[in-house]
């Protein structure tokens, strides 16, 4: 390795409470250890962090969604997305998306005090990034918030997963690295469904271009059909009190497999009524995928009690390991946000990720010797 690409020092890797499982799966990608940090609360719940080893003069990435998680200190009652507590175990360890976006900025705060030499968060999951325009007067840019906090507390870059809408990565007045689940989805559908027939479902206009890459990379080989296959697209509109109704849909989907994509999954609701719309259609059966899984009290058992085949989320959040089984699959991201953070302490290009997804679909391990 050249002198230029050990600038920044040693690769360090750490983890807040938000999604631990997913930690662990980018370490053992990495052949690296997630170093001593001790993530924890005083007793009035303010975050309180503890650097356990030393980070001066090295380079850090920080691994922390900003999601709910049922793997945090604090001891709450746990009927977050789904999950109810026995009789036995009437509390569990909850956090909230809060909880989560507080750690990153003390965690951060705490490895710039610590004179690390570079330190990028890597936040597979974005949350507030739906707040990213005013939709009517006096409401605020979330978005740009969250964004100005995590620069201001002195990330010098950012690694996250799909955000909701790509333009707030303009947010940000440091580097930010985008990577796309659209390509390890798809081929996780190329083995389950007749490619030749399956039509693409984007849940509202404001998800085409992302529906059309996973479309696109669904049919690699087929470019000769995609002119013919248009994809369905459903239209919605949202009640005073802010909930989706699925007004109308476009495209032919009569007897044909469809794959509904979208970046993330709430409440569910505009999910399964796109679903029945669908299947109102004709369509033979109906698949969906979401890369995050944002999931509300309700959501889970909407989604299991729908009519959906299967149902594929990426583990950019936590709730996707509390969920997975049955017809809920889960497609790791761990892979992707390795390679691109060896890619980034290496000094090389990032763009080669994509370059090697849209030609085979799929990722090699990181190769740590070579270049």
């Amino acid at each position: 390795m050249t002198d230029q690409r050990r600038q920044y020092g040693e690769l360090k890797l750490m983890a807040g409470n938000a999604n631990p499982l997913l930690a662990k799966q980018i370490a053992a990608e990495l052949g690296q250890v997630i170093e001593s940090t001790q993530v924890s609360r005083f007793d009035d719940g303010e975050v309180k962090v503890d650097l356990d080893c030393v980070v001066r003069g090295t380079d850090v990435f920080i691994i922390q969604p900003i999601c709910q998680s049922l793997h945090g200190p604090m001891q709450r009652p746990c009927r977050s997305f789904g999950f109810t507590p026995t009789s036995e175990d009437q509390y569990c360890t909850y956090q909230s998306i809060n909880d989560s976006l507080m750690e990153l900025l003390v965690m951060i705060d705490a490895a710039r005090r610590a004179s690390a030499g570079r330190i990028t968060a890597v936040v597979p999951y974005v949350a507030y990034a739906k707040q990213e325009k005013k939709k009517r007067g006096h409401e605020p840019i979330t978005a740009k918030l969250v964004a100005n906090l995590i620069t201001v507390a002195g990330a010098d870059r950012l690694l996250t997963v799909d955000l909701h809408t790509p333009a707030i990565e303009g947010f940000f007045d440091i580097p930010v690295d985008h990577m796309r689940m659209a390509f390890l989805m798809a081929s996780h559908f190329r083995d389950r469904l007749d490619r030749q027939e399956a039509v693409v479902v984007s849940p509202d206009a404001g998800g085409v271009a992302r529906a059309t890459e996973f479309r696109d990379q669904l049919k690699i080989g087929l470019e000769h059909l995609i002119a013919r296959d248009e994809m369905a697209i459903a239209f919605k509109r949202r009640t005073p009190k802010n909930e989706p109704t699925v007004i109308d849909m476009v495209g032919d989907v009569e007897g044909r497999p469809a794959v509904i994509y979208d970046d993330m999954i709430q409440s569910g609701g505009t999910i399964v009524q796109v679903v029945e719309r669908l299947l109102e259609r004709g369509a033979k059966e109906v698949h969906a995928a979401a890369v995050h899984a944002d999931f509300t009290a309700e959501a889970l058992d909407l989604l299991r009690s729908s009519p959906l085949k299967s149902l594929v989320l990426s583990d950019t959040t936590a709730v996707s390991f509390e969920v997975a089984g049955g017809a809920i699959e889960i497609v790791t991201s761990s892979r992707i946000l390795a390679q691109a953070i060896w890619r980034i302490h290496t000094q090389q290009s990032v763009g080669w990720i994509f370059q090697t997804l849209r030609a085979v679909g799929n990722l090699p391990p990181v190769d740590r010797e070579g270049n």
